[in-house]
């Protein structure tokens, strides 16, 4: 992202953008405003010029002065146009000079209309003319708001012309104008600062937030690539820690003396061991977030994955005293990245065992939905969440549950990285729970993952 201005003027870069998105909205709204130009200039021609009842200028001064409106109206047209081709040739300070000479001047050809089909002896097109002044200020106001000072200066420029003809001209509904053109003047203005204040503040706001979310991009790319650079660094002291730590506590060499030292040894391997799996947890997670993990799609039976990840969780479970039991209602077959899908089911498995106190049971199940979508999960009799509880358990380094655990407290990475993984098959992670009695966590697969589905031969 590009978000055009340095990171340490913030303040000064975003009234820049703010400016300069005042000034393109500005030119845009002329090049809307000018499409319904022909038809009015037209009918403000017919009704002050050729309708004797309403105004008796000649026709041919109605005439050039419609020529003369049309010719500024696409000299103008032009102008915003060539803006457009060359918006950065040029500072924000011409821009806005041709800005201000295209809406005064069309200010000043409209506000001039009082002056060439005023008739002083016709109430009927003073009227005419009066309102056709207010509705051009009214329009000004809808398309040129968000730019406040443009609009001063045409609102300004039409009113004051407009109003010295009909003070040195006169007529029948003269002292009305004079009163009502300063005062509808002043109305007009002050909505236009109201608008424009607070499309100039969520501009600001808008591009404030571009701004963090750059920052933010910025941050998960450094910490991607810290991770990334760092893996190796920290993977192989890790390794030689477990690796002698398990050489001394097998006893490869020969006894442990004092005996008290095998413990102190196996708390070193358990507590490597432990490092270890958060190190590849963060990987995980930072590869997931930043879009580089890479996955194979390919055909997948979801029993077989699911056995083996019964198999794999089995000594977790046995020391826990958690009964695992499999429940598979159909036989699927799915588009998946195999290692993923595993690691999935895994860490559904390992997290309903560690969360269930001993004689507790944990159900994988698996089961083809109405509408083909695939339904992949764990139901456990464990400790349960509360709705803030199941809030926090999808969020990094969270733990859903206060409760006791068999193995300690987690790296609170495991529902984050299902989550982002089901994510990836475009699928979505569930979650239900209730505090003592259980929670059911599945992760549900598009319809479109499903291969081949039948009725499961052992449920």
């Amino acid at each position: 992202m590009n978000v055009g201005f340095p990171p340490t003027d913030a303040a000064a870069g975003n009234a820049h953008r703010v400016a300069r998105e005042q000034v393109r909205l500005a030119f845009g709204s002329w090049l809307q405003y000018v499409d319904g130009r022909v038809f009015a200039a037209a009918m403000v021609l017919l009704m002050c010029g050729a309708v004797p009842s309403i105004g008796n200028t000649p026709v041919m001064i109605g005439l050039a002065w419609l020529a003369v409106d049309l010719a500024w109206s696409a000299a103008a047209s032009l102008a915003a146009q060539y803006y457009y081709r060359n918006e950065s040739r040029h500072g924000i300070a011409v821009w806005r000079v041709a800005l201000h000479l295209i809406w005064t001047t069309h200010a000043l050809i409209w506000g001039a209309t009082l002056a060439l089909f005023w008739d002083t002896s016709n109430a009927a097109n003073q009227a005419v003319l009066l309102v056709m002044v207010m509705g051009v200020m009214v329009s000004y106001f809808t398309t040129l708001a968000p730019c406040f000072p443009v609009l001063v200066g045409a609102l300004a420029t039409v009113s004051l012309v407009s109003w010295l003809r009909v003070v040195f001209a006169g007529g029948d509904l003269a002292p009305v104008y004079l009163v009502m053109c300063p005062a509808f003047l002043a109305l007009i203005a002050n909505y236009g600062f109201q608008a424009g204040r607070k499309y100039r503040d969520a501009l600001r706001i808008r591009f404030e937030n571009e701004l963090l979310a750059h920052k933010l991009q910025l941050a998960s790319q450094a910490k991607s690539s810290f991770l990334a650079s760092m893996s190796h660094e920290l993977r192989t002291p890790l390794n030689a820690i477990l690796g002698y730590s398990d050489l001394i506590r097998e006893r490869t060499f020969g006894p442990i003396a004092p005996a008290r030292y095998g413990e102190y040894v196996a708390d070193i391997h358990a507590s490597g061991a432990h490092l270890l799996r958060m190190i590849n947890d963060l990987l995980d997670l930072a590869k997931i977030e930043a879009g580089k993990r890479e996955f194979t799609f390919l055909p997948l039976d979801l029993s077989s994955v699911a056995r083996e990840a019964m198999k794999f969780v089995e000594p977790q479970a046995k020391q826990a005293h958690v009964s695992v039991m499999l429940d598979i209602k159909h036989d699927l077959v799915v588009d998946v990245d195999e290692r993923a899908v595993k690691q999935i089911v895994i860490n559904l498995l390992s997290n309903a065992v560690k969360f269930s106190r001993p004689g507790g049971i944990a159900v994988l199940f698996c089961e083809r939905l109405t509408d083909n979508r695939v339904c992949l999960g764990v139901k456990d009799t464990g400790a349960g969440m509360t709705p803030e509880m199941r809030q926090r358990a999808i969020e990094p380094f969270a733990q859903g549950s206060d409760a006791y655990t068999v193995e300690g407290r987690g790296t609170g990475l495991g529902l984050p990285i299902t989550k982002g993984l089901i994510e990836a098959h475009q699928g979505q992670l569930k979650l239900e729970s209730t505090p003592g009695v259980g929670s059911k966590i599945w992760v549900e697969l598009p319809p479109e993952r499903l291969r081949r589905s039948s009725v499961a031969a052992i449920a």
